[in-house]
């Protein structure tokens, strides 16, 4: 399959290698360095997961992610863009008891962000969401600046937090968009069916768009989930998406299908806390150590360029 989108609408840049070929160590190991953003005199770097696609993995990613990063002392904010309240119910919240969501602090001027969070776990906070229709309306039929919202509300305490971890909807809906404009980096989980690539151009379009007029610096990386090993036409479909994207954007930490994740989720839990030796475990870990180097290097590009500039 020919890569039908190609830079410069998409800012490709190559990752950091492991430590050492063949190493697994470093993604597993609780004795591994914690070097934070915080250290590194940054504000939070945020992560939009996105795909106009359901059932690729978007919220089981973030759930994932979030834990790992505040497991590891990042100072870790978790929003969920979804009306669906999915990433806020499997942290365990009783979505029948929230009023203040995520959605509602889009319409409203001038809030109070803080009082909106959730405390989850340590080094974790949560912007929760849940079904509320009258809300959701609001939002889409808002006129002016509705895709900067959230990027407004979120300017005041960034430097409080390390990382930022949104879940979408999968719709290009007002609050997808303000999730793209306000992101570093959008992750695109594409699960290992033979619908992956379904709608990924108007997808991409929409990425290109906001990054011309809104997010000039935004970077996409690709993420397989849901794959199978023991499957030709899961090996066939990575092949495609390798090929669709290039090589550069796809990342080399794969989340296979198990079980465990979906039990771990009902258990309000992710899979990371549920069972530390399971294979999917081993997976986010080595996610959340890839997602690591990418942000420890970039942050060292911005910095090498703001010293020439000095």
């Amino acid at each position: 399959m020919q890569n039908r989108y190609s830079a410069p609408s998409v800012v490709r840049y190559a990752r950091a290698t492991p430590c050492q070929s063949g190493c697994t160590a470093c993604a597993t190991c609780p004795a591994a360095p914690n070097t934070t953003l915080k250290g590194l005199g940054s504000m939070a770097h945020i992560f939009t997961a996105t795909n106009a696609k359901g059932g690729c993995g978007k919220t089981t990613v973030v759930l994932n992610l979030a834990v790992c990063f505040a497991r590891a002392g990042y100072r870790t904010l978790a929003i969920d863009l979804d009306q669906q309240g999915n990433l806020s119910a499997g942290l365990g919240v009783d979505l029948n008891q929230l009023n203040c969501t995520a959605h509602r602090l889009l319409i409203n001027e001038a809030p109070e962000i803080r009082r909106y969070f959730l405390e989850i776990r340590p080094n974790l906070k949560l912007l929760p969401n849940t079904i509320d229709i009258e809300v959701d309306d609001l939002l889409e039929a808002k006129k002016v600046n509705r895709e900067v919202l959230l990027r407004r509300q979120l300017k005041p305490i960034l430097p409080d937090f390390d990382v930022v971890l949104i879940d979408t909807p999968p719709a290009m809906r007002a609050a997808t968009v303000n999730a793209l404009v306000v992101a570093d980096t959008v992750i695109i989980p594409t699960d290992s069916s033979s619908f992956a690539l379904l709608g990924m151009n108007q997808l991409l379009k929409t990425i290109a768009a906001i990054s011309e007029t809104h997010n000039p610096a935004l970077k996409i990386l690709v993420l397989t989930t849901m794959f199978n090993n023991r499957q030709n036409l899961d090996k066939i479909i990575r092949q495609q998406v390798e090929e669709f994207f290039g090589p550069s954007l796809v990342l080399e930490s794969i989340i296979h299908r198990y079980v465990g994740v979906a039990e771990a989720t009902a258990m309000r839990k992710g899979v990371v806390e549920s069972s530390a030796m399971s294979p999917a475990t081993f997976d986010f870990m080595k996610l959340f150590n890839e997602l690591k180097r990418e942000m420890i290097n970039e942050q060292k590009r911005e910095g090498a360029v703001e010293s020439i500039h000095r």
